[in-house]
């Protein structure tokens, strides 16, 4: 059995179906292995889904913490972080939304491995963006009288928003118009 390939199924089935919308039988097949060899590989359905979350942290969201590390100024990584948010997904033949937003709002269906891993990854997206706050004040790109903390929150929030609008279908442009009025805010 090939991992990655059933990684890369697993990651496509969550991400287009969720989490919950798919069956480890459905992964199977699509991925043409047996059902035992998914089990042995990955001990069970939450340990799949953890693995899969894992993946695509690692590979889709890797420009969303590269944006945040980056050493420059703030109104050029929020252009970059725009960018990331508004791809045009099916121009590039990727799943509308985002796996770890999905997972993260579903995170009382899945199990143990998948829930920590979900919200492992939120924290540390939340103390990025909060390191990323702070080096902008430092250099007295953004407000200081706003919590570094509340901003990364808010921030957060509008890519889960985002993300999910792009999962209901909203037009490009239609999204694209919402997430830049949610982020005038620090402009």
């Amino acid at each position: 059995m090939n991992r990655d390939h059933v990684l890369k199924i697993a990651v496509e089935s969550y991400w287009a179906d969720g989490p919950t919308g798919v069956s480890i039988n459905e992964i199977s097949r699509r991925a043409g292995v047996s059902k035992p060899g998914i089990y042995r590989e990955f001990g069970n359905e939450d340990g799949l889904k953890q693995a899969a979350l894992i993946a695509y942290q690692a590979t889709i969201l890797a420009p969303l913490v590269d944006v945040l590390t980056d050493d420059v100024p703030f109104g050029q990584a929020l252009q970059a972080l725009t960018d990331f948010v508004l791809l045009d997904h099916k121009a590039h033949g990727l799943p509308d939304g985002c796996l770890q937003v999905t997972m993260c709002r579903s995170k009382d269906d899945l199990g143990m491995l998948a829930r920590k891993s979900a919200d492992k990854f939120r924290e540390q997206t939340l103390c990025g963006l909060e390191q990323w706050i702070e080096r902008a004040k430092s250099k007295g790109q953004f407000a200081s009288n706003i919590p570094s903390r509340t901003a990364a929150l808010y921030i957060d929030a509008q890519i889960a928003s985002a993300m999910e609008l792009q999962k209901q279908g909203a037009a490009q442009d239609e999204l694209e118009h919402v997430f830049k009025l949610a982020l005038s805010v620090f402009s």
